[in-house]
């Protein structure tokens, strides 16, 4: 007898979630521009108007005699107060480093940026020293996204004893951007170690981490995170993601859970959850899990279960299977029960058990009548049980349908051959050739016409 070749699924079936991950991206948990500062520009600039004595420049006393009236001024109008130190740039006397500075910070309280870096410039240029120039022409740069420049000032600035956790972080964000990772990582460091309770430093230093595979050594910061802000669902994702990619799964559902008793697990940590417990074989646990998701029923639990069951089936774990979808919560909701009644089916071919399998596809077509891949497995399952004519009227059915069409084509070929009809046979191999075309199909029909010439010819 001849048979056709066929694959050995007996139909598609929907798509359900994948898997999964094994490699996460982390990166994705942390907040957009780890590790850089939020700082305000002109706060910083203006309190550099507080003048200091220790390693400070001195106003010539003119120019403080001049900055001392006007000093009241610069908050409540700073044009005019512009205006009465750009007097003394008339003189011959070459202005002191400090006042550069003053005017250069009212350059740039009037937005006159470009003229305040050339003052800046100017100050350092005669007072190299002068810590809090550096920081303005750092900040300057940093503002401009001109990180090379930023980088050399910030760390100008700490050279000469800046000690303080944003300049630090200025620093190491600046350094990070020209891909200087390793000037970067110290210098988050020294940020960390400035003001351990800022978690812009520890994301900073994170990304680094992640970004050179350096899994291990991130734990103790990812934890440190989470101490910092408990409040924070990213954080605790990011926890248990990073412990899934140590291949540490039963710690990583601990922590999501630790999360999800405090009230601060989200949507999509309670997802992760249940994905942890369906893998780890704990499906009553994984179901709690994907039920405490906000919004009943919901979708990404059953189809993760559904997924789980049809797992099991492949495996040929049918009993583990059968549980999982006895413990599937009742679902209204149209895709979710039509996903759930081709698990039962496929659960009911693999134990061979047909009218089981006819129930569940006669369940979809009840709502979907054109859905080939239910009339394609209501029609394998009244073949496998020896009801050859429904059968073929089924897939006939399904060679109406275009998603259906070649694999009903192939199930009818194979009935006619059993009943022996090979001109019937080769003509439903013609049609599935003209839809898909394969070797396998081209050299059945040769080898039909040649068996339908024999018979002709004895």
């Amino acid at each position: 007898m001849i048979a056709i070749a066929v694959s050995a699924s007996l139909f598609a079936q929907p798509q359900a979630t994948e898997e999964p991950a094994e490699q996460i991206d982390l990166t994705e948990f942390l907040e957009l521009d780890s590790g850089e500062p939020d700082v305000d520009p002109y706060r910083i600039i203006n309190e550099s108007m507080n003048f200091r004595k220790e390693r400070e420049p001195d106003m010539t006393a003119a120019e403080f005699a001049l900055y001392e009236r006007m000093s009241s001024m610069v908050e409540t109008n700073a044009d005019f107060a512009l205006q009465l130190l750009e007097t003394m740039l008339n003189d011959k006397e070459e202005d002191s480093a400090a006042f550069d500075l003053a005017l250069g910070n009212l350059y740039f309280a009037e937005e006159r940026v470009d003229e305040a870096l050339a003052r800046y410039l100017d100050a350092v240029e005669k007072y190299p020293e002068f810590l809090r120039g550096w920081n303005n022409i750092g900040m300057i740069h940093y503002q401009r996204r001109e990180w090379a420049e930023a980088a050399t000032a910030f760390a100008r600035a700490v050279n000469l004893g800046d000690r303080d956790a944003q300049t630090f972080g200025l620093l190491a964000f600046s350094m990070r951007q020209t891909g200087n990772t390793l000037g970067a990582e110290m210098a988050f460091m020294q940020a960390m170690t400035a003001n351990p309770e800022d978690p812009n430093w520890i994301g900073g230093l994170l990304e680094l981490y992640f970004a050179n595979g350096r899994h291990a050594q991130s734990e103790s910061l990812v934890r440190e995170m989470v101490r910092i802000e408990p409040d924070k669902p990213r954080h605790w994702m990011l926890y248990a993601s990073l412990l899934v990619t140590l291949e540490r799964p039963l710690e990583a559902a601990t922590q999501l859970e630790i999360a999800r008793q405090l009230g601060v697990a989200d949507r999509e940590s309670l997802g992760l959850l249940g994905d942890l417990y369906v893998n780890l074989g704990l499906v009553p646990e994984a179901i709690a899990a994907y039920q405490a998701i906000p919004g009943s029923e919901d979708e990404l639990g059953q189809a993760r279960l559904l997924a789980y069951a049809r797992a099991l089936i492949a495996k040929e774990e049918l009993g583990k299977a059968a549980q999982v979808l006895e413990k599937l919560p009742i679902s209204t909701v149209w895709n979710q029960v039509r996903a759930r009644r081709f698990a039962e089916a496929e659960l009911a071919t693999a134990r061979s058990e047909w009218e089981n399998a006819e129930l569940a596809y006669r369940g979809v077509l009840q709502q979907e009548p054109l859905n080939g891949y239910a009339l394609l497995g209501l029609g394998q399952s009244l073949h496998s049980a020896g009801d050859v004519s429904r059968a073929q009227f089924v897939f006939e059915q399904a060679l109406e349908i275009e998603s259906s069409a070649h694999r009903a084509s192939l199930e009818l070929a194979n009935i006619a051959l059993v009943s022996r009809q090979f001109a019937q046979a080769i003509v439903h191999l013609r049609r599935a050739d003209s839809l898909e075309t394969t070797p396998a199909i081209r050299s059945q029909i040769a080898r039909l016409e040649a068996l339908a010439q024999s018979a002709a010819d004895s």
